[in-house]
């Protein structure tokens, strides 16, 4: 190249190289900060043209009136349980921790109430709730709190879970669609659906339950069973307690524990394995239910929240990630403007199994059995940790 070009054109050549470089560096630097700090190029703001030309010719890509709607507004949820309870805390977790986790939150305000087993205090709550202009939605934990929210609360959107049996609670007609202002996340025969598992690990010849008598999960539960163990040849004894006294109020706790240990009396030494349904009355006496274990020898299995507590296999929802599920319901009503209606209720999938080596040794569970058993499970616990 050094044969057709003189010197001084090299000169003026590389003079205006660096020139060039001078003048045109801060510009592209420039360029460049306005786009990492999100100011458009031209070429961007070309892109969002053709973009938005193309959202506009097609209906489906527009904003809807309810997005813009939502510029700007915060939404209220109230989330409702009527007492303390394992699993109606792990839903509630779910629940704001999904919430928490979505790009929404900075938008929703969450305020939990828990009537701790005052009913007269929850039906106070809930008529507050019922002429309240406020509330965008009401996340209910459980039988008592879903029921009663439902029956009196038509205009708020309602979001479930924690309800075992909400056909025969009169929540809901069916599990495709409320009909209603009301949706929620659950497992049509959650019960027998666990049963059924623990029935394909170690078969057993005979099954018993004692029971609220009165109340509407545990009764729908009795039904469920009896089908079940018809269906497969297993003997099914039962027994009930009473849920209330004559005035509505609850036994004191002395009577509680007599009734249950009269009621396990007659139905332990006639099974080959017992059942515990979810019940807060059953987890905070749960140690008459141990002791009868042990005294008859007879395998235990039950809800996830008595594994600690001393039962040889736990089987059953997982809370936490229904109330997850909860979650994504109150942002798909709030956010995309879906009615409750046309959200199913059966989309809790998710169980658990868990093993406890001590209760299993406590009653001299069988090794064959507890093989397949140990083999199956989701987590294995050493111990009895709640006494």
């Amino acid at each position: 190249m050094c044969n057709f070009l003189r010197p001084i054109t090299i000169f003026y050549f590389i003079f205006y190289l660096i020139t060039s470089l001078f003048i045109i560096s801060p510009i592209l630097a420039a360029s460049s900060e306005k786009s990492s700090s999100g100011i458009a190029t031209e070429s961007q703001l070309t892109d969002n043209k053709v973009t938005n030309t193309e959202k506009n010719s097609n209906p489906k890509e527009k904003t809807s009136e309810k997005e813009q709607q939502n510029i700007g507004k915060r939404y209220k949820i109230v989330a409702i349980q009527h007492q303390n309870y394992l699993p109606y805390t792990n839903a509630y977790k779910g629940f704001i921790n999904k919430l928490k986790k979505s790009e929404y939150w900075g938008k929703i305000d969450v305020e939990l109430y828990n009537a701790k087993s005052d009913l007269s205090g929850l039906d106070k709550k809930i008529k507050e709730l019922s002429k309240s202009s406020d509330i965008d939605l009401i996340f209910t934990i459980g039988t008592q709190s879903t029921k009663k929210a439902a029956d009196k609360i038509k205009n708020i959107p309602i979001v479930f879970t924690a309800v075992a049996t909400p056909i025969e609670a009169e929540i809901i007609k069916n599990w495709t669609s409320s009909g209603r202002n009301i949706t929620g996340v659950g497992t049509p025969y959650q019960i027998t659906k666990g049963i059924s598992q623990a029935y394909s690990i170690g078969k057993f010849n005979s099954i018993g339950i004692t029971y609220l008598a009165g109340s509407p999960n545990h009764e729908a539960a009795v039904r469920e069973i009896k089908e079940f163990c018809k269906k497969n040849g297993v003997k099914f004894i039962h027994h009930s307690t009473p849920f209330k006294q004559n005035d509505g109020k609850p036994f004191p706790n002395d009577v509680v524990k007599k009734q249950l240990q009269e009621s396990l009396d007659y139905i332990l030494p006639k099974v080959d394995a017992f059942y515990v349904q979810a019940s807060a009355t059953y987890e905070k006496n749960f140690s008459v239910f141990r002791k009868a274990f042990q005294k008859y020898k007879v395998p235990s299995l039950g809800e996830l929240i008595f594994i600690r507590k001393g039962i040889v296999m736990g089987v059953g929802p997982n809370d936490y990630i229904f109330g997850q599920q909860s979650a994504d319901y109150a942002i798909e009503i709030l956010f995309n403007g879906i009615k409750p209606s046309d959200l199913p209720m059966d989309i809790g999938t998710k169980f658990s199994i868990l093993a406890n080596l001590q209760a299993a040794r406590m009653v001299e569970f069988s090794p064959v059995l507890l093989m397949p058993l140990l083999n199956s499970a989701d987590a294995i616990y050493q111990k009895i940790d709640e006494w």
